[in-house]
């Protein structure tokens, strides 16, 4: 690798000595050649920037994005060869990762990278305006790339990770005899094996170096004579299919596509001028300037007002503002900075201050002014209808639309019960077993419900084969839905539900009317999220979809997120649950309204395995990945600006950080990132002994703003 580099500073010396030339220096003087200059305007840009990988892992998974993009570090030193062209020479540190989790592949790689390379930059100068302050450019270079990569094989313990088909990991292989012994274990994350040196391919001592081809696209913001930032994103493109260890010669599982390895680089630069004056250099003399001219200057009198320009005050005074004053200003007699062509009260008061057209400002004038500076609710910004927007303030930020008149839908639901009282099992398990089983929050209050239906004939059919499943209905609602099928608009109990004109009254008693109903055979596959003590609002999981939650009557209250028919949609919805930090997920299967044992459900299970479907009678321990919940303390809440003396405050904290609240349409800031509740509380007492009494403790889940008491829930249930 240092030969490498030797070779590459001694070709960007050599391009500098034959390109960097003063085009000046060709001309003739005294019919003969001036010898040619070298030009060393070197420039030094340090950056930082996120680095995504781009090759066989993560290729062949679908549901999410399979890259992981990591801190990376450059460091250039550029020459400029004309207004246009430069050239560079750089090294570019980092690290890439990616993982893959599916049924029937897992794999995982972090790289170390180092790179070093030149390249030449084209900036279109000679193209744009020379006064602008944003010049776009574009490079392509050649660069030697150097990569380590390990893999995560083995936990803290030494345990190889064994992937097993239900999304656990375990100690022992699934198809080992002695499988019923397998205990369950989690990654770590701690890339401890050498890909190379583990030879899982039998690919032996490949080289863990190769050539690349960056391109790079970007922007450049001139902020001052010598310092400018840079903007770009570059892509690597190397002539090697090793960095992540998988190629296509991979064996069974392992093999991806015969396609090189690419490396994506986004960063942002500092780059300053390094660029001295010439030794000896001569300022210029400034010109010399008649001394008439300056006299024949000096009886100018530019606005013909008898005051030549070099007395008068105010030049360019405008007929109208005459008479003036021995300044060549207009008059202005009481003195509050009006002139009184212009000034409706000539007399105003000497303590007073004036507006603009010279009235004085009143006590009421300034209760406005004080009202209107401190304005944190909105009351004096004006309201746009149509953008749906405050247009008072810059910082304020577009209200959310609401939903268009046409999009909402209104359809019935049948109310099962409430979280008022505990479900029973029995009727837990019928309600779980509906694919339609939703629930509707209206303030504290819950409503386990089955819906929607666009028609009364769809409702009175459903009610008939709950009713013949000795399901107890307590009522029907009508509500307004988007497009989603999500409550969104108002909800509205109906009265008399089997006797109104939902034209079910005849059709209930003449069984010729309602189809016989029929008991669904079909499975229904729901994950379990937990378990919890407390109840916990939906935005606490607001990321995931269908989700249910009942309150039984042994008081848990018990979370689901969809809703299934294919058991391998199920089994990968686990997976992704256990991926996103939902330690405690698993799978539960209902069939004909009641819970099944997954072996029942058609899974392939180790016969020692304890398949039982009361496993949920206690609280879920762990149930998210603590590294997820963090607390803060909220200092503030504001509609749109804040006082400057708060702003002031918050300065010189530091660290505050704001997030919007779509719900209020408030702004609210926070301040410090803590792993446990106690050290949020004393800094707490810190921030009141400091003047911040109103500040408080909030949760925070996967970068979600909560309750503390929900996120003390998340970690100690």
């Amino acid at each position: 690798m240092i030969n490498r580099f030797l070779i590459i500073i001694l070709f960007n010396v050599f391009t500098l000595s034959i390109f960097s030339i003063n085009k000046d220096s060709i001309s003739k003087k005294n019919n003969e050649p001036v010898p040619l200059e070298f030009l060393f305007k070197p420039q030094l840009s340090i950056g930082v920037g996120m680095m995504t990988f781009y090759g066989d892992i993560g290729s062949n998974h679908s549901g999410y994005h399979p890259t992981v993009s990591r801190l990376g570090y450059d460091l250039r030193l550029i020459n400029p060869l004309t207004d246009y062209l430069d050239v560079s020479f750089y090294v570019l540190f980092g690290q890439v990762s990616s993982n893959e989790r599916t049924v029937n592949r897992n794999l995982n790689f972090n790289s170390n990278i180092t790179t070093g390379g030149i390249t030449l930059n084209y900036n279109f100068r000679h193209l744009l305006r020379k006064e602008r302050i944003i010049n776009p450019y574009v490079h392509l270079g050649i660069e030697s790339i150097e990569f380590l990569s390990k893999t995560d094989l083995r936990d803290v313990d030494g345990n190889y990770y064994n992937y097993w088909s239900d999304g656990s990991i375990r100690d022992i292989a699934q198809n080992d005899a002695n499988a019923n012994s397998a205990v369950e274990i989690y990654r770590d994350y701690s890339y401890e094996s050498d890909i190379r040196e583990e030879n899982i391919d039998g690919f032996g001592k490949y080289a863990e170096r190769t050539w690349g081809v960056p391109v790079e696209i970007g922007v450049n913001l001139h902020t001052g004579k010598r310092i400018k930032l840079r903007f770009g994103t570059s892509m690597h493109f190397t002539f090697s299919d090793f960095i992540d260890g998988v190629t296509h010669e991979s064996l069974n599982s392992r093999a991806g596509d015969d396609r090189n390895d690419k490396i994506l680089y986004s960063h942002f630069a500092l780059t300053y001028d390094l660029t001295l004056p010439k030794k000896g250099e001569k300022p210029v003399k400034p010109k010399e300037i008649d001394p008439l001219e300056l006299y024949r200057k000096d009886t100018i009198d530019s606005d013909g007002d008898l005051v030549v320009d070099l007395a008068d005050f105010c030049a360019n005074t405008p007929l109208d503002a005459r008479p003036i004053d021995e300044f060549g200003c207009p008059v202005d007699i009481d003195l509050d900075g009006v002139p009184d062509y212009r000034d409706e009260e000539l007399n105003t008061p000497d303590s007073s201050i004036a507006k603009e057209n010279g009235v004085a400002y009143s006590a009421a004038d300034f209760e406005n002014m004080y009202r209107i500076y401190y304005d944190s609710v909105g009351e004096f910004s004006e309201w746009n209808e149509a953008k749906r927007k405050w247009g008072s303030d810059p910082r304020s930020v577009q209200a959310f639309k609401p939903a268009k008149k046409d999009s909402i839908d209104k359809q019935l639901f049948i109310v099962l019960g409430s979280d008022v009282i505990g479900t029973s099992a029995n009727d837990l398990h019928k309600e779980l077993s509906n694919k339609n089983f939703k629930i509707i929050e209206r303030g504290d209050s819950v409503l386990y419900v089955i819906g929607g239906f666009e028609t009364a004939d769809d409702l009175a059919n459903e009610i008939s084969n709950l009713k013949d499943d000795n399901v107890d209905i307590k009522g029907v609602l009508e509500a307004e839905t988007n497009a989603e099928g999500e409550v969104e608009g108002d909800v509205n109990p109906v009265e008399n539900f089997e006797n109104s004109n939902l034209e079910t009254n005849n059709q209930a008693n003449d069984s010729s009317a309602v189809t016989e109903p029929e008991v669904s055979s079909e499975i229904v596959y729901r994950v379990q999220v937990g378990a919890f003590q407390r109840k916990l609002s939906q935005n606490v999981f607001n990321e995931l979809q269908d989700l249910v939650y009942v309150k039984g009557e042994d008081n848990l209250y018990r979370y689901y997120t969809g809703a299934f028919t294919d058991k391998s949609n199920a089994a990968m919805h686990k997976v992704n649950m256990s991926t996103d930090g939902y330690n405690g997920a698993f799978i539960v299967a209902f069939k004909d309204g009641e819970r099944i044992s997954l072996a029942d459900a058609g899974f392939e299970l180790n016969p020692e395995f304890e398949d039982k479907i009361d496993n949920d009678t206690v609280a879920t321990v762990n149930a998210v990945n603590a590294d997820l919940v963090g607390f803060r303390v909220q200092v503030g809440a504001y509609m749109e600006q804040i006082p400057t003396d708060v702003l002031d405050t918050y300065l010189e904290l530091g660290n505050v950080v704001p997030k919007r609240d779509p719900s209020s349409g408030l702004t609210k800031y926070f301040i410090g990132n803590f792993d446990n509740y106690e050290e949020a509380a004393n800094y707490k007492i810190e921030l009141i002994e400091k003047g911040i009494i109103d500040c408080f403790v909030v949760g925070e889940f996967k970068g979600n703003i909560i309750t503390a008491v929900e996120a003390i829930g998340l970690l100690n249930n």
